[in-house]
């Protein structure tokens, strides 16, 4: 169990919607909640007890596109590290040297982070380019919204090692989380789902008529290179009929035929070398007759100009950037600005789908009363916005901003914008302030009787209080079902 948790804690941060509702609870409360599962869930003689339809949402993706998923209550979050944490040695290394796969799996006793995988995977494909004449790069459509259950069940049951309890608690699992409906059930942005998808994607690699030299895979983006543009032809033919036997289709729009494979890495030192300047400096040296002065040539690192600004603004435009180069042109943004503060409001306007990776440069913005001003101002300027975007602003002010500014402004303005938004207002609501009228509105939510994700984040939100206070409101709220006792016992064991 103690593993399970740690799955948990170091995957948390990079999740699409990591709530610290579930965190705390997993934190401080996983031994009830495992007992919950598999003594009353997966129990038959508990039909009240099930896993719970889960919450729909959507993050953003580049020019406007959405991610549809869902985010997991804590109950069914656990489970699925959990089961997966538990069947790890069912998620293998790459099937060869010539049908490479990476990462979504766990290493040495811990999962590999994406951000290692993903720069191998780079590697191999630069490799790749630089000893293969053609190439053919392409991916599924939608490729966890279109798994379907029983299919996901029947692979996980036929793995050596998975015992009939363990297959059966995860096609249970798959199936009352989407109220029974059989696709669209896979949650996104998750590592334990990751592992599932990236694990059942391998008949690919397996299959062994394929011909290609080399075949390369980061999940479901596959490259397939060869000196013969036949034999990647034939290839790409059959992979779509593999495919196609689990209901899966190529995405038309990102299929690309002898695509050359770039690094933004590259880019970045470019750019970093045209910020280098000689300057001469003079030294003062003692000698015989005196001091003398000695010119040096010095190199110093200038400022990103106006001119760069704009080609890293360029580089986040592309379609098919991945989070980690983001990332990295951001924090090169930051290292190189004078005040990242200045780019924030571009960022913010023209970057939606990159507001988790703007989450984690604001960790290193002074100005903290400043950045509030900056936020304040772009949530008045409409009051349309995606919920993942006020998921993560409300993120900001919690992590980075919490008594500087008009921070409290924000978290108002954050309330009155997701009034149609459960998960982000759920966000708002978790945060242990009390002020600005936080402790009444989050007892509204507790009186009701309802059993919902405001409901529970008010809960969590409410743990600041003093003890007597919090435990007494906690009591009635915990009455009103079996996700709300667990969540009550789980917040009265903060101090």
């Amino acid at each position: 169990m103690t593993s399970t948790i740690r799955f948990f804690e170091r995957d948390f941060a990079g999740t699409l919607f990591p709530l610290k509702t579930n965190l705390l609870l997993v934190q401080k409360h996983s031994t009830e909640i495992s007992e919950y599962i598999y003594q009353k869930v997966l129990n038959d003689a508990h039909l009240e007890d099930n896993f719970l339809p889960q919450q729909r949402v959507y993050a953003t993706k580049p020019r406007g596109h959405l991610r549809r998923t869902a985010k997991l209550d804590p109950v069914a979050e656990y489970f699925l590290y959990d089961v997966v944490y538990r069947n790890r040695g069912v998620f293998r290394p790459a099937v060869s040297e010539s049908r490479r796969s990476f990462g979504y799996r766990f290493q040495e006793g811990q999962h590999i982070p994406v951000r290692i995988a993903y720069a191998q995977y780079k590697q191999e494909l630069a490799e790749c380019s630089s000893n293969y004449g053609h190439n053919i790069q392409f991916d599924v459509a939608s490729y966890f919204n279109s798994m379907y259950h029983h299919d996901v069940a029947h692979w996980f049951e036929a793995k050596d090692g998975v015992t009939p309890i363990d297959a059966n608690a995860l096609s249970q699992f798959c199936r009352e989380i989407n109220s029974g409906r059989s696709i669209d059930f896979m949650p996104h942005g998750i590592y334990p789902a990751k592992m599932i998808g990236n694990e059942f994607l391998k008949f690919v690699d397996l299959y062994g008529p394929l011909k290609s030299k080399k075949i390369v895979r980061f999940m479901d983006d596959i490259t397939l290179f060869d000196d013969d543009p036949g034999v990647l032809m034939a290839d790409f033919q059959i992979i779509q009929k593999l495919l196609g036997q689990f209901a899966l289709n190529i995405n038309p729009s990102k299929t690309a035929f002898d695509n050359s494979v770039g690094d933004v890495k590259e880019t970045l030192s470019e750019i970093r070398e045209s910020l280098k300047e000689i300057i001469t400096e003079y030294e003062e040296v003692p000698t015989a007759s005196g001091v003398e002065l000695e010119e040096t040539d010095v190199e110093i690192e200038n400022s990103l100009g106006a001119e760069q600004v704009e080609a890293l603004l360029g580089l986040l435009q592309n379609d098919s950037l991945e989070e980690s180069d983001a990332d990295r042109i951001l924090s090169f943004l930051r290292t190189h600005s004078d005040s990242l503060l200045e780019y924030l409001p571009t960022l913010f306007r023209k970057f939606p789908n990159l507001i988790k990776h703007i989450h984690s440069v604001c960790r290193e913005v002074n100005e903290k009363a400043e950045l509030s001003t900056v936020l304040l101002e772009y949530l008045k300027e409409s009051d349309d916005f995606l919920e993942y975007q006020l998921f993560w602003i409300a993120a900001i002010v919690e992590d980075h901003l919490l008594g500087h500014g008009c921070y409290g402004d924000v978290l108002l303005r954050l309330f009155e914008l997701t009034a149609k938004l459960k998960i982000a207002r759920a966000k708002v609501l978790e945060i242990p302030v009390q002020d600005f009228g936080f402790k009444e509105i989050r007892g509204e939510y507790l009186k009701t009787g309802q059993s919902d994700w405001l409901s529970w984040s008010s809960a969590v939100g409410s743990q600041s209080l003093k003890p007597a206070e919090r435990n007494y409101v906690l009591s009635y709220f915990a009455k009103a079902s079996a996700m709300n006792f667990l969540i009550s016992e789980g917040v009265k064991k903060c101090t």
